[in-house]
């Protein structure tokens, strides 16, 4: 069975959108997810162990789903770059298919 790694590539904050919407000082970067944590998913519908936002896993489990299956030919061996759907701060993500 093939697992999924994701790895967290980037936390990225949108300042204009922040300083135009978010009247909080404070908020900024995803307090969730540093650049560098590898989580590894198995299939199924809960987050893999340690993974702390409900919405960005929400965000990410279909492809994450799909890199836990057999690979098309053309995507054999292609990395997957996706991201939480936080318009002001996305967390970026790489899935990819690991054979077990």
């Amino acid at each position: 069975m093939a697992r999924c790694r994701i790895t967290v590539l980037k936390c990225t904050l949108d300042e204009e959108l922040r300083a135009k919407y978010i009247p909080d000082p404070d908020y900024g970067l995803c307090t969730y997810f540093e650049p560098g944590q590898v989580y590894w998913f198995d299939g199924g519908e809960a987050p893999p162990e340690g993974f702390g936002c409900k919405i960005g896993w929400k965000s990410i489990r279909d492809e994450a789903m799909g890199m836990t299956r057999p690979q098309p030919e053309f995507f054999a061996g292609r990395p997957h770059v996706v991201c939480c759907n936080d318009g002001c701060r996305p967390v970026i993500f790489l899935l990819e298919h690991v054979e077990a």
